[in-house]
Order: C-alpha cells, then sequence, then structure tokens
C-alpha cells in the first residue's frame, strides 16, 4: 500500500509566514507604484487638455468667434497674462463662453465638460492628492500664446505633499503640482 505524505501542519504555517511577511515588504512599494501611475494618468490628462486648447485656438471656427476671443484673450481670458491663471471651472453655466465655439472644440477633443461652474473635475482625475480637491486651471505665459495646464491641489511627486499653486507660468516648473506647459 502506498503511503500518501502531505506537509506538516508546522510547514504550513513557515509558508504563510514568509508569504506574510513578503506581502509586508511588497504591499508599500505597489501602493506608492499605484500612485505614481495615478500622477502619471493626471499628467497625461493635462497634456491633452493643454493640446486640446492649443489647436481650439488655431481652429477657424475660433477665431472668428467673437465670444470665443474674449474668452481667450481679452481681460480676465484665459489667455490673458495680467489675469495669471484661472479655474476652468469658473465659468457660468449656460453662459456665452461656456457655449462659445472655444469651448465646445476643447470639450469635443477632451470628451470631458471642463468649463460649466461646479464642473466635478475630480471624476477625470486619478491621484490620491488630486481627486480630493483638485480643480484643472490653465496659466498663460507673458505673451499670451502658450499656458500650463496644471492641477491645483495635487502632488507630482506622489509623496502626499499636495500643493495648492496659484503663482505664474515661470514659477510652475518649481511647485509641487501635477503640471504641462
Amino acid at each position: 500500500m502506498k503511503q500518501n505524505k502531505g506537509f506538516s501542519l508546522v510547514e504550513l504555517i513557515i509558508v504563510i509566514a514568509i508569504m506574510a511577511i513578503l506581502t509586508g515588504i511588497i504591499a508599500p512599494q505597489l501602493i506608492k507604484y499605484t500612485e505614481k501611475t495615478n500622477v502619471s494618468a493626471d499628467t497625461q490628462l493635462c497634456d491633452t487638455i493643454h493640446d486640446a486648447i492649443i489647436i481650439a485656438m488655431s481652429d477657424p471656427d475660433v477665431v472668428t468667434d467673437e465670444t470665443s476671443q474674449k474668452m481667450l484673450f481679452e481681460s480676465g481670458g484665459i489667455m490673458d497674462p495680467a489675469a495669471g491663471g484661472c479655474r476652468l471651472d469658473h465659468y457660468g453655466a449656460g453662459s456665452a463662453w461656456v457655449n462659445c465655439e472655444f469651448a465646445k472644440d476643447v470639450e469635443e477633443t477632451t470628451g470631458m465638460s471642463l468649463f460649466a461652474m461646479g464642473s466635478d473635475h475630480s471624476q477625470y482625475l486619478r491621484s490620491k492628492g488630486a481627486k480630493d480637491n483638485g480643480i484643472i486651471c490653465v496659466v498663460p505665459n507673458s505673451e499670451g500664446t502658450d499656458c500650463a495646464v496644471y492641477i491645483a491641489w495635487s502632488d507630482r511627486e506622489a509623496k502626499g505633499n499636495v500643493e495648492n499653486y496659484t503663482g505664474s507660468y515661470d514659477g510652475i516648473e518649481s511647485s509641487k503640482v501635477i503640471y504641462v506647459k
């Protein structure tokens, strides 16, 4: 008769203990890499919005639309260097600015509703700090020809040091927020 040999209880406990130790070592690293991946996704989102803004600015429908030009370049506009930047969700829902060709073009390109007042940007964000409080903002360069898209209340280093940036186009690189120029 054949004898079936199995594992003893002590051997099973040792294996389970080793697995628990390995899990304890690996889990924090996995969480850190997951957050870095989420920051990368948020950076890609900023890049998509930046590209959509630049492309929309050169669209013939936007160039000929008076309301779009006001939204972009007049006092307080998205590309007005004197304004020092703006939140994308500060335009009144149903206002002419939200319904202008520029806003329609950006929202069509990105597939996101970004401009209406009270838009919930957190639904588009993935990193921890940004998902909790993040707001997508734009700050133009000093010539009003390009912009940086950033997420206020974010942490591009994924270290839990969430920052709300309200500075200039040139100072954004030294901040901790997720951004794209």
